[in-house]
């Protein structure tokens, strides 16, 4: 079967693959919805089924993106890379967490009295053993899948043809507004653009799977031992959560400079793709930003 958008046009082939992703996780969540009230399953059982939701529907994306689209999986799941990438992911990871978590903590405050109503945690029970259910359905899965879609097939069509900054840009949007969360959006934008960054210098996905695991999986850890203060911060003495941000901050700002002068160059591409990528993404942006905008007035 011939591709689908033509030879070249990789922009939207990112912005196809968008729109796939979506549009099957809309209909799957609206399936298990149905499974969760027509079986009447409540509390873990149905947390799992809806966190299920988002990895089956990326993994059906990324086989219509190879079948269709003719992405090739070496695109898809790039590996290769030079160790100290790894390093510059344990730094981000430490730095996003411990230097960026507390203004995300504020971003929802500022929304808060603006009048929104932050909607209740529905993960699974963190309790004995289900820690390790938790942690494979909230940082195993998706870190693994959602850095092969949005930085392999996405990204790496995008990059090609848009250009390495612009398609940091772009594909840091789509991951945040796919996760239709109000609270996260920002934190989330940034998440995305610096792992981006992270697989466009390295030239692979493993490095932004670690540190997409890790910031998942510690807040897990995290949650699991009580230790969150009641205003969403790290329960430790006032010196020591000052002490931690320097450190985070310094970590962060070490990895950023390092992705920022790595000698690898990005693509550079054109502006022209960039309408390509909103053109072809345009129905799965539609329907993430009706759903950010229902859960902002809490609809």
């Amino acid at each position: 079967m011939n591709n689908l958008l033509g030879e070249g046009k990789t922009s939207a082939k990112s912005g196809a693959v968008y729109s796939a992703a979506v549009c099957i996780y809309i209909v799957i969540n609206l399936f298990a919805s149905l499974i969760i009230s027509g079986a009447s399953i409540s509390g873990d059982g149905a947390a799992y089924i809806s966190y299920l939701c988002s990895p089956v529907a990326i993994i059906l994306a990324l086989a219509v993106a190879n079948r269709f689209l003719k992405i090739p999986a070496s695109c898809l799941f790039p590996v290769k890379c030079r160790p100290k990438y790894f390093f510059i992911a344990i730094l981000l990871a430490f730095g996003l967490l411990f230097a960026l978590s507390p203004l995300n903590t504020l971003f929802v405050r500022l929304l808060t009295l603006m009048g929104y109503t932050p909607s209740e945690s529905s993960i699974p029970s963190l309790d004995g053993g289900g820690i390790a259910g938790a942690l494979i359905v909230i940082a195993v899965l998706p870190a693994f899948l959602e850095e092969a879609l949005f930085r392999g097939a996405m990204l790496g069509c995008a990059g090609e043809d848009a250009g390495g900054v612009r398609a940091i840009f772009l594909t840091a949007f789509a991951f945040s507004l796919y996760h239709g969360s109000i609270e996260q959006t920002l934190y989330q934008f940034i998440c995305g653009a610096l792992f981006a960054l992270l697989a466009l210098r390295s030239g692979s996905v493993l490095p932004s799977v670690l540190v997409h695991f890790l910031n998942n999986a510690v807040i897990l850890v995290l949650e699991r031992f009580n230790l969150f203060d009641q205003n969403g911060f790290p329960a430790m003495p006032g010196w020591a959560m000052i002490l931690v941000m320097v450190l985070a901050a310094l970590s962060l700002a070490a990895a950023l400079l390092w992705l920022i002068f790595d000698k690898r160059k990005l693509p550079r591409g054109n502006t022209q793709s960039v309408k390509s990528f909103f053109v072809w993404a345009a129905a799965g942006i539609a329907v993430m930003a009706l759903i950010w905008i229902l859960g902002l007035f809490s609809l």
